[in-house]
């Protein structure tokens, strides 16, 4: 397992009032699983960067949220660090896909996503060969990739922190 690695998410194709609470969900799953940042492309939502940001602060983990218009200069620049996984239903299969040991880019679409994506990639991996949500292609990935640990690691900065319980919903300050 390989939870120390540095992975961010490149969100293509936000599309402001449609797209709102998926790319909210996606930048949540990122945070959750592992991944550092999400970088959205695509119409500029000051709210849901805004929103994520103040989520991050509340709940700790240092979490980054930033838009780019130019997702091509992004994937670039990030192939020159590490590699680029793009997550599809027509990639290698995910059960196939051999992790590299550098920081990863992941890159999730909101509508078709361009061929010339196919060929900027390291990896194309596939979740599954069945149409599906990137909210859940995303979720899928990153918990094979880095397992549970990620789910129950402590967050640094938080405000507040959930206690399990089986019966209750606690949330104390940190």
């Amino acid at each position: 397992m390989v939870f120390n690695m540095r992975i961010s998410v490149l969100r293509l194709g936000h599309r402001g009032e449609r797209d709102k609470r998926v790319t909210t969900h996606c930048a949540l799953v990122a945070r959750a699983f592992g991944a550092s940042e999400i970088i959205l492309s695509g119409e500029r939502d000051d709210k849901v960067l805004e929103s994520v940001k103040k989520l991050d602060k509340k709940w700790g983990g240092g979490f980054k949220i930033r838009f780019d218009a130019n997702w091509k200069k992004v994937i670039r620049n990030f192939k020159k660090r590490g590699a680029v996984v793009h997550l599809t239903m027509y990639g290698t299969r995910l059960d196939e896909f051999k992790k590299p040991k550098k920081p990863l880019l992941v890159v999730i679409g909101a509508e078709k996503v361009p061929a010339c994506v196919y060929k900027m990639a390291d990896f194309n991996v596939s979740v599954g060969s069945q149409p599906h949500s990137e909210i859940a292609a995303l979720a899928i990935f990153l918990h094979s990739l880095l397992g549970n640990k990620p789910l129950y690691a402590k967050k640094t900065g938080a405000r507040l922190k959930i206690v399990p319980s089986p019966r209750a919903k606690i949330v104390k300050k940190v």
